[in-house]
């Protein structure tokens, strides 16, 4: 408590005098956590604000375009679909069959993702109501839709390296469709997740019919072009007067953690022991720039005549950001 004295200087007859009294009554903590917690929060619902308007817009401009800014992941929470993408290392046994041919390799990973069962799609008239697996699930259910499917080849050929993103559009065999476009030296590439198919830009037998709109782990762009056909479409997404972005190059927003997680499945026969700690450690799965990564591991051994076994080991790993 404080007390300060103030006098008032009047005549000697008329003094007079007063207390001003502060009293400590309590105080309240907030965790600095919480408080960045609380402003990442509002960051997201800016940008999550910012989606719904910039989908607007879009489908006002071009109502038959399709665009997907932001879905339900599995636990029914809102996010943006550039969340999805990620690199992910595609299973070891893909990656040791053609080792000294990166072409054939990308097509074998191609072909694994499209031998991934296809769960029907019932929001084909509404994308916004999509709830989307991660990779992992994905793999693991061995089951997944159009984009999903999708989600899962465009992570695959980032571990490459490739400048890859998935499409939205149509099809005239499937409908809506999502695909895989990656940029190589001198053309564009389209690859079809439901049959591992690879076609050129130029190609007459490709049946996709529209290029509507595409997205990474950076930005989603809508095309506004007049044709959106795929042998008329300019893919230089980095040209604004053909797409449209949703974040702009200098947005400040906060930059949102992957929802994928790493891991995948090894299958090999049993000779020792050694040979399989050797492979797993051959993975690199280990060697995490973030402190917390946590780990798991499961182990099925299957048997069959004559002491012959088939050693599954599963691995993944996960980063959990403060």
């Amino acid at each position: 408590m404080m007390i300060e004295k103030h006098e008032d200087h009047c005549l000697e007859s008329c003094s007079n005098h007063s207390y001003m009294k502060k009293n400590w009554l309590g105080s309240i903590m907030f965790p600095f956590s919480a408080l960045l917690q609380q402003s990442e929060f509002s960051d997201q619902m800016d940008v999550l604000h910012r989606a719904e308007i910039f989908k607007k817009n879009c489908k006002t401009a071009f109502p038959n375009r399709r665009i997907i800014t932001t879905v339900f992941n599995d636990e029914g929470i809102q996010i943006l679909v550039t969340r999805y993408i990620k690199a992910l290392n595609p299973p070891q046994q893909l990656l040791d069959i053609f080792l000294h041919d990166s072409n054939a390799t990308l097509d074998l990973i191609a072909r694994f993702v499209s031998l991934i069962p296809f769960m029907p799609d019932t929001s084909d008239e509404n994308d916004c109501l999509d709830i989307w697996m991660t990779s992992e699930r994905c793999i693991n259910l061995a089951i997944g839709n159009r984009e999903e499917h999708a989600i899962l080849l465009c992570n695959f050929f980032l571990y490459f390296g490739k400048e890859a993103l998935v499409l939205l559009g149509t099809s005239v065999l499937e409908g809506h469709v999502a695909y895989v476009l990656t940029q190589e030296t001198d053309e564009y590439l389209l690859w079809n997740p439901s049959t591992g198919q690879c076609h050129k830009q130029l190609d007459p037998f490709c049946t996709l019919q529209s290029v509507d709109c595409l997205f990474n782990d950076k930005n989603v762009w809508f095309n506004i072009q007049h044709n959106n056909a795929p042998m008329a479409v300019h893919f230089d997404y980095s040209k604004e007067i053909f797409w449209k972005q949703l974040l702009p190059k200098n947005f400040q927003g906060t930059k949102a953690q992957s929802v994928q997680v790493t891991g995948f499945p090894i299958q090999m026969p049993y000779t020792d022991t050694q040979s399989i700690i050797d492979a797993v450690y051959q993975t690199g799965i280990h060697s995490s720039e973030f402190p917390q990564t946590e780990f798991a591991l499961a182990v099925y051994i299957h048997p069959y005549p004559n002491n012959i076994l088939s050693v599954w080991v599963y691995l993944a790993s996960l980063a959990r950001h403060q």
